[in-house]
């Protein structure tokens, strides 16, 4: 019994150090396991106040000429990069993004709103929230010879968002730099309504180079959307057999003028409906912005057409906050006009002409003002609009800017709205006997 006592004395020493040795090891290792993996984080939140007036929309049935209305953006983003290989996962929630409606909202409880017994599909039926979805998510693969593989949901946009602008894509894709420049080899799966049904798939394969030529930024593209349809319109996706080529360039003009240029080329054995729809025949779309910094005076000017219906993105900055300028995937509420948008229609041409100035009034607020002249010609029928626009914005701090906007588009016998996704029931009216007007107030916080 004495010689247990001793020998549980003697070996005490002994076990107190094991343990600290291994309390220490796992610390180490902790250390070496959080240090193999960086992490960053980021917020991006945006709130609007709009309002949208014309006279049309009351003539067209509805119950007012005017909409109010107010809407928020929160996305949060959660990056990982594992130290010891380089490959990373690049992630971004859509917490919020949507029309504020009051008390509704999207999750509505699946057997009614309560009080007769009913089962309920949300926690809280009285103030219902939005749902949650996956905003990005995708992994990056580097490889030995500079080459990155990312494969997921990732952003798309092309040629200063003038063929593509704030899209998602669930795409495979290799960059990879060479003596050449930069080459870009793409697959996109655009659509995929129902299993076994291959017509209703849209397979898009891409390859491009950005480079620099003559001191030009030089982007070139082709797109090719494979043709899993022969049949007549109806139940395949839209784009079957298409053939796309985007170049653009920009840079300087001497040492003061700047140049950006673009084009978008369709044509293809796409759905057909008998007036060049959807891209069935040849269809342009272009722009041309010149551009020079005074100091404090920003002076651009930018033409855009399109011919045959030519594609333009409804993303793409045309200096008037009503006409395009509505990314595809953060909606921008005053944006009621939309060119190039016709799909390849045969004979349709839009041309805009528009300026804009802009001026530095100190570090922190800038204002600007725009304004230009959109012609229609439908192959019938023609017409021109006078575009205005005028806008400030204030950076409070490194995180957080708030800016306005006003814009107006005059009437015209071949203008219609398009309307936007924060805007119910506000496309097709006709601007025929009416002008219109729409302006926002913003707040944006991102770090």
């Amino acid at each position: 019994m004495a010689q247990q006592s001793k020998t549980a004395l003697t070996s005490r020493p002994l076990t107190k150090a094991l343990g600290t040795a291994s309390i220490l090891g796992l610390a180490i290792a902790g250390a070496n396991m959080a240090n193999a993996i960086q992490t960053d984080f980021g917020v991006d939140f945006q709130s609007s106040a709009f309002a949208v007036d014309s006279d049309a929309y009351e003539a067209a049935g509805r119950d007012s000429a005017t909409d109010t209305g107010f809407a928020n953006l929160l996305r949060v983003k959660a990056d990982f990069k594992h130290e010891g290989t380089g490959v990373s996962v690049h992630t971004r929630t859509e917490l919020a993004g949507d029309r504020w409606t009051g008390d509704g909202g999207r999750n509505t409880p699946a057997g009614g709103t309560g009080g007769g017994g009913g089962i309920t599909g949300a926690y809280n039926n009285g103030n219902l929230g939005s749902n949650v979805r996956l905003d990005l998510g995708y992994v990056q693969v580097p490889f030995a010879n500079g080459t990155i593989l990312r494969v997921g949901r990732q952003e798309a946009n092309w040629s200063n968002c003038f063929l593509v602008c704030d899209d998602r894509r669930d795409r495979i894709i290799t960059i990879t730099p060479t003596s050449l420049g930069t080459v870009i080899v793409g697959y996109d799966r655009r659509q995929d309504s129902t299993s076994f049904r291959n017509p209703d798939n849209g397979d898009m394969v891409n390859a491009g180079l950005v480079t620099r030529l003559g001191g030009f930024t030089t982007g070139l593209l082709y797109v090719y959307w494979m043709e899993n349809s022969d049949g007549a319109p109806g139940g395949q996706y839209a784009l079957q057999g298409t053939h796309l080529f985007s170049p653009y360039i920009s840079g300087k003009l001497g040492d003061a003028v700047t140049l950006t240029a673009g084009l978008n080329y369709f044509d293809g054995n796409a759905i057909d409906f008998g007036n060049g729809q959807i891209f069935a025949d040849a269809a342009t779309s272009e722009y041309v912005r010149l551009g020079t910094n005074l100091g404090a005076i920003q002076l651009n000017a930018q033409w855009v057409g399109t011919q045959d219906g030519g594609l333009v993105s409804p993303g793409f900055d045309t200096y008037s906050s009503l006409v395009n300028n509505n990314p595809e995937s953060t909606a921008n509420p005053t944006s009621v006009i939309r060119m190039g948008g016709a799909s390849g229609l045969e004979d349709y041409e839009e041309n805009l002409f528009i300026a804009k100035a802009g001026f530095n009034v100190s570090p922190q607020l800038m204002i600007h003002g725009s304004i230009g002249t959109l012609m229609i010609d439908t192959g019938t029928a023609d017409d021109d609009s006078m575009v205005y626009d005028l806008g400030a914005s204030y950076k409070i701090n490194d995180a957080v800017t708030t800016s306005a906007t006003w814009g107006m588009v005059t009437k015209s016998d071949v203008l219609a709205t398009a309307g936007n996704s924060l805007i119910a029931g506000s496309q097709g009216v006709s601007l025929a006997n009416d002008d219109i007007m729409a302006a926002s107030i913003n707040l944006d916080v991102k770090f």
